[in-house]
């Protein structure tokens, strides 16, 4: 992905984020910012920009390998299929003591976090919606054991950052 524009939907905010303190990003897109594929991620890149404790940050630029297994009805049978990760930032941390933190970050809403909960006699709308958000779950853990792994080979650390730590 690195950092490409974001496709239209009508359920995110998305824009181009152009920095102030452009010296601290890793790599610019073309025009000179980097793109955001939700509000959440808008408000994380103003708090790198701006934080006079990162030394330098980047989007979507890793990349890390994974395998997602899943199953597949019609076949009955379970698929791992090989996929690449680019986690949203990266991003270098002078802490207090003068140690640098590496840190890799992924942005995400609390409740694609959680597993999925189905109700009690649910809607076939419900169903779907079920069935959906655990695909997606699943992803998620997925690519984040993979990053996890990586994290502990380069000596990085991982978060995960949701709507309750970028309140403003």
């Amino acid at each position: 992905m690195i950092n490409s524009a974001p496709r239209q939907s009508n359920k995110y905010k998305q824009g181009l984020y152009t920095p102030n303190n452009k010296d601290k990003v890793v790599k610019l897109n073309s025009q000179g910012g980097l793109y955001y594929r939700s509000g959440l991620e808008q408000k994380m890149m103003i708090y790198l920009d701006m934080n006079e404790n990162i030394i330098n940050w980047g989007a979507e630029h890793l990349r890390v390998p994974y395998s997602k297994t899943e199953w597949v009805s019609e076949k009955q049978e379970f698929k791992t299929s090989e996929h690449n990760y680019y986690p949203d930032f990266y991003y270098e941390l002078r802490r207090s003591d003068g140690s640098i933190s590496r840190v890799v970050a992924e942005v995400k809403p609390h409740s694609e976090t959680i597993q999925p909960k189905l109700q009690d006699k649910p809607t076939s709308k419900q169903l779907k919606n079920f069935e959906y958000a655990l695909k997606m779950y699943n992803k998620n853990l997925s690519k984040w054991k993979a990053m996890i792994e990586y994290c502990e080979r380069k000596g990085f650390e991982f978060i995960i950052i949701t709507e309750q730590h970028l309140k403003t």
